[in-house]
């Protein structure tokens, strides 16, 4: 009886180990697609607890806030924009974002919520670029100032220490885009393709990638999808890696940290390829460590 009673003791020290602690994870989604759940089993991986969904788009007639309230979590989880401006309100809970491409314009200084960016950073990706392009100076960019303005003024930054000069030029509708691609200069080293809606429609990618061959510019994008379309170069995210960096996020804040002492992030982990037909067809050597 003694060692019954002293097993019971010991299970008392450790409340932890009690359901009634369970950690309880709400991830908020606008709809379901496969990158949304590469990233909820990246979490997943890292983070233990009770993990549920709800995705708006199949509960449009309910009110989100009032939703999350009702299920209490100790955590949301949002993935995409549309999910962040639906519980950026919520001050009681910690917020961790994902899937977000630019998150600034959406967030002042909340105190409970952290994330991480779709993008990786602009010093990262300058220096993936460079690698590629050893003699890497001059490099185009067109972009809409509402959609990836911050992300551009980190990137000039960023560029000016490495002693690249960024030519940017400003455009707030698609239609805009081809007739802003023939002001730019001939003596480019590259053009650099934000994910910037305004500037990824397919009319837009079609006339960029006309551009490109007619210039014979080197187009380094985001996605590997614009890759086979004709770009140079890519800089894809890794989905399943991004919700691994949410969930160390979230093993923090379990633990005690602060949100507000969590930084937000760029992500982490993303894989370049160079497109070796464009590379040979313009011109450029191969490089070693691009598929």
């Amino acid at each position: 009886m003694n060692y019954i009673f002293l097993i019971l003791s010991i299970l008392a020290l450790f409340p932890f180990a009690s359901p009634a602690t369970a950690w309880d994870v709400l991830v908020v989604q606008n709809f379901r697609t496969k990158p949304y759940a590469d990233v909820v089993r990246g979490f997943e991986s890292v983070a233990s607890g009770k993990i549920s969904v709800l995705v708006l788009e199949e509960s449009s007639d309910v009110d989100p806030t009032r939703e999350i309230r009702r299920h209490s979590p100790d955590l949301i989880l949002a993935l995409g924009a549309e999910a962040l401006s639906k519980v950026k309100k919520i001050g009681n809970i910690p917020i961790i974002y994902c899937m977000v491409l630019n998150p600034d314009p959406l967030l002042g200084n909340e105190d409970n919520i952290t994330g991480i960016s779709m993008s990786v950073s602009p010093e990262r990706q300058l220096a993936t670029l460079r690698k590629a392009l050893p003699d890497l100076t001059k490099i185009a960019v067109v972009y809409n100032p509402d959609k990836t303005g911050s992300f551009l003024e980190k990137a000039c930054s960023a560029a000016q220490k490495m002693g690249i000069k960024l030519v940017t030029v400003k455009v707030d509708r698609t239609k805009d885009f081809p007739r802003a691609l023939e002001t730019l200069p001939r003596d480019l080293d590259a053009f650099w393709m934000l994910p910037d809606s305004t500037v990824t429609t397919s009319e837009a990618v079609e006339a960029l990638l006309l551009f490109s061959i007619r210039t014979k510019l080197p187009v380094f994008t985001f996605s590997d999808k614009y890759l086979r379309m004709g770009a140079f170069m890519s800089l894809e995210l890794n989905t399943f890696e991004l919700g691994k960096q949410a969930g160390e996020m979230a093993k923090k804040i379990r633990a005690g940290t602060a949100v507000e002492n969590i930084p937000r992030a760029y992500a982490d982990q993303a894989t370049a390829t160079v497109n070796q037909a464009v590379a040979a067809k313009f011109g450029i050597p191969g490089r070693n460590g691009f598929e």
